[in-house]
């Protein structure tokens, strides 16, 4: 999964309206479990009513696993990630992550182009899709991914055994998730954690 501004988290929600949790039921007291994610039939994610409301966590521009991949010029994408309310606050409470807790990382292009007082470096230009990364103990992996189009209301599972998973697990800071690039849950990861990831260079 590819992963500090108020400025970037308004720009992420810019065309998603805000909606009520009306279907949410949150982690009951003495559970380790946020019921919020919405399965079909099939075994799609629904698209969340209230991405608009979830977390900022952290953006990046152009992030590359690569040494000598970053092309100036054309930086790649804004990549923003989210977490989902509920989860958030019983990650800062507990100190873990609630099974169901749901991860957003949404793409953007880079515009480049002057628009109206900005003459100099990179803007979010519009959606181009997102994911959401699903803790899930019960999974094959613990850890299920879900594929959107910008416009799409469900989301596809990537397949199990994919190098997204594996990713995840190896490489990042804390549960399987890139925290080490999160500055808003940054400070409550274990400090060992975080010194691990960084001298984590090696991607492959």
């Amino acid at each position: 999964m590819r992963i500090f501004l108020v400025a970037a988290a308004v720009a992420v929600i810019s065309g998603w309206a805000p909606e009520a949790l009306a279907d949410a039921k949150p982690a009951a007291a003495g559970r380790n479990t946020v019921e919020i994610a919405r399965l079909t039939a099939d075994g799609k994610l629904q698209k969340p009513a209230d991405l608009a409301n979830w977390v900022f966590l952290g953006t990046s521009l152009g992030m590359g696993y690569n040494p000598g991949s970053f092309n100036a010029a054309n930086p790649g994408q804004f990549q923003v990630a989210m977490m989902e309310p509920t989860a958030y606050r019983y990650f800062v409470e507990h100190g873990a992550y609630a099974s169901g807790s749901m991860f957003l990382l949404a793409f953007y292009n880079s515009d480049q182009h002057p628009r109206s007082i900005n003459q100099n470096g990179f803007t979010q230009a519009d959606l181009t899709n997102f994911e959401i990364h699903l803790v899930d103990p019960a999974g094959p992996e613990g850890h299920s991914f879900y594929l959107f189009g910008a416009n799409a209301t469900e989301g596809g599972a990537v397949p199990p055994g994919n190098a997204c998973v594996r990713c995840h697990v190896d490489h990042g800071a804390f549960s399987g998730t890139f925290a080490q690039f999160y500055p808003t849950i940054r400070p409550l990861i274990p400090k060992e954690n975080l010194e691990r990831a960084l001298q984590d260079h090696n991607i492959h």
